[in-house]
């Protein structure tokens, strides 16, 4: 026996391929492409099928009887996933990576007030008023955040 095959008769098994199939063994050898006399050494038992023949037992077999295919390909060593005769099962999907949720637009704001305070080493309160006048003066002008950015970022 071939390794990965299992313990189940071939012999077993080719009775039962045809009388799924309603065929003589000579016929069956036909299918498979090989000889009458090597039909007749697997069937004594005196040789038998390579994992290439058996695979080609459960293609011949699956549409009358699929659960005896299975069986080949497992004593094959296989599985009809291989062999092409049934779809292999989905593979699961990953789950979708969650974002966290954004901040409160006040915590983001209260940060960049934060961020102008430490830059000139002062308590929040006293640049709040300074931020808000500076940035309604910009909109006023047209300017945006990035224009004043690139100009006052030239001179600090």
């Amino acid at each position: 026996m071939l390794p990965g095959m299992t313990t189940e008769s071939i012999v077993d098994l080719m009775a039962l391929v045809r009388s799924a199939l309603g065929i003589p063994q000579v016929d069956l050898a036909g299918k498979l492409g090989v000889s009458r006399r090597t039909g007749q050494r697997w069937v004594a038992g005196d040789t038998g099928p390579v994992r290439a023949d058996v695979g080609r037992m459960a293609k011949l077999v699956y549409p009358v009887d699929p659960t005896l295919a299975g069986r080949l390909a497992a004593h094959a060593g296989t599985t009809l996933e291989a062999l092409g005769l049934v779809a292999p099962p989905p593979i699961p999907m990953a789950p979708p990576v969650l974002q966290a949720p954004s901040p409160p637009i006040e915590l983001l704001v209260d940060s960049v007030v934060c961020a102008a305070a430490e830059a000139i080493n002062v308590p929040p309160g006293a640049v709040r008023l300074a931020l808000v006048a500076a940035i309604t003066r910009a909109r006023q002008l047209g300017l945006t955040l990035e224009s004043l950015e690139s100009v006052l970022g030239d001179k600090a």
